[in-house]
């Protein structure tokens, strides 16, 4: 009812109050809607999760925990490599059109026919970010943040767009973790880091207090999934400079990359110590990373030689196309991407708890 009222007021041109500014529904996942309305209208998350789970079918032995208890509204923040901060999630996974000079007239897609048309799955240059992303955090909420932090800037079509300024540390903020994560964990026979959007998805429930040092302390197999292509987060575009003039070329994360990023995340809890590394003084891998799964065919580059000297062992899965599947397609698999065989993937991790 909550999710319907909001699409009625949308199409009905409802004037939105600023701590509840109009959203664009076009493109999501229903499942998502239903549980976010499920969530607003109990006002509780575990509540959100039975109803959804009840309605999913999802199988009584399968519990969902979440990472966070809060009715408080989250917001993550991602700090690039050259220093540029950005601020919520959107942001982070669909990056705007670059900016250019006054007197360049390319065309281009406005702010919100861009918030229509990328995709988390784009590799287009005008889709990525300048710089890779370093790490992600937690921020402050603040509804009247977007009022008081935009500047006017020019976007590629000439038009003037509004951008949010950065963000900055004073702005931070770390949650503390669902008990029953840590609980979770510590009876946990395997670890698996699951697919999805490596800094909006799977590092946020990683960067919470407690969670690296739960992890680190427990003798099992950790076992992290690669994904079957690379998104708009594990790409980023560089300008370089030759005899031909200036070219902007698109960079992307290696599966090496994506371990150290895990790791990264793991370790900003500030617990861990010297005596967390080894002689080397680097920090022991396979205490948060043993095995790492990718589905035969991943766009994601693996040296594997390299990952074994790091003590990580490296298996191909069975895959099929992406667009044979709702989630492939939901994802924005296309026909040439790939996703994991479902069975040959519980297979394989059933396979590593039954030694």
């Amino acid at each position: 009812m909550h999710f319907h009222t909001q699409v009625l007021q949308r199409h009905n041109g409802v004037r939105q109050s600023q701590t509840q500014p109009a959203f664009n529904f076009r493109g999501g996942s229903i499942g998502n809607f239903f549980f976010a309305g499920a969530r607003i209208f109990f006002g509780s998350l575990p509540a959100a999760i039975f109803l959804f789970s009840k309605v999913a079918g999802i199988p009584s032995g399968s519990r969902v925990v979440p990472a966070v208890l809060t009715e408080d509204r989250l917001v993550l923040g991602a700090e690039l490599k050259d220093g540029t901060r950005i601020r919520g999630q959107f942001n982070i996974s669909h990056p705007r059109p670059k900016l250019l000079s006054n007197d360049t007239k390319d065309t281009a897609q406005n702010e919100n026919e861009h918030r229509q048309v990328i995709k988390k799955s784009s590799s287009e240059v005008a889709s990525l970010h300048a710089s890779p992303i370093q790490r992600i955090s937690y921020l402050l909420n603040d509804p009247s943040w977007k009022k008081n932090n935009q500047q006017h800037t020019q976007s590629l079509d000439g038009s003037n767009i509004q951008q949010q300024q950065q963000w900055s540390s004073r702005n931070e903020i770390t949650p503390e973790p669902n008990p029953q994560v840590l609980d979770a964990i510590s009876n946990a026979n395997c670890i698996v880091y699951g697919c999805g959007s490596l800094f909006t998805s799977v590092l946020p429930s990683l960067v919470l207090d407690g969670v690296g040092l739960a992890i680190s302390s427990r003798y099992v197999y950790k076992v992290l999934l690669l994904n079957g292509w690379h998104d708009c987060e594990t790409s980023w575009v560089e300008t370089s400079n030759d005899e031909d003039g200036s070219k902007q070329v698109v960079k992307q994360m290696n599966a090496n990359s994506i371990v150290q990023a895990v790791i990264n995340a793991l370790g900003q809890d500030g617990i861990h110590s010297n005596d967390d590394e080894d002689d080397n003084g680097s920090t022991i891998t396979t205490d948060y990373i043993t095995h790492i799964f990718y589905p035969i065919g991943t766009e994601i580059d693996i040296d594997e030689e390299s990952l074994l000297n790091l003590g990580i062992e490296v298996r191909g899965i069975e895959s099929i196309p992406a667009n044979t599947c709702s989630e492939g397609s939901r994802s924005g698999g296309q026909s040439h991407h790939i996703v994991y065989d479902t069975k040959c993937l519980v297979d394989a991790l059933l396979s590593l708890t039954a030694v």
